[in-house]
């Protein structure tokens, strides 16, 4: 009995936790845009995804180092940290820079 009551609480923390924040709950803690079922001590660290509202579906840059990837239920920017791909190109992480983010001709020679 203890080992089913155990195994329904994984699943309901599982779900809950699975569950995407819906903007404009006035009941939810801490105002709208929380889950309602996760504490907010629990969903403020930095290792708890913050979903954003997106349009399409996909992956753009948002600066020179850091992506936003869109689902279905919403998207999460991701920082380029790779040392090796450190660059946001075309929604996804490049060793190369985007022509925006790449340095001018002035910089690179030092000349003024």
């Amino acid at each position: 009995m203890a080992v089913k009551v155990a195994l329904c609480l994984v699943l309901l923390v599982a779900l809950t936790s699975a569950l995407p924040a819906q903007p404009g709950n006035g009941w939810a803690w801490g105002g709208g845009g929380v889950n309602p079922w996760i504490p907010p001590w629990v969903s403020a660290p930095p290792w708890y995804p913050q979903w954003s509202p997106c349009t399409t579906i996909g992956s753009t840059c948002l600066d020179c180092n850091t992506k936003m990837v869109c689902t279905k239920i919403g998207g999460i920017q991701r920082a380029c940290s790779d040392p090796t791909l450190p660059y946001c190109n075309l929604g996804e992480c490049s060793a190369t820079p985007s022509e925006e983010c790449a340095p001018s001709e002035a910089q690179s020679t030092g000349a003024e």
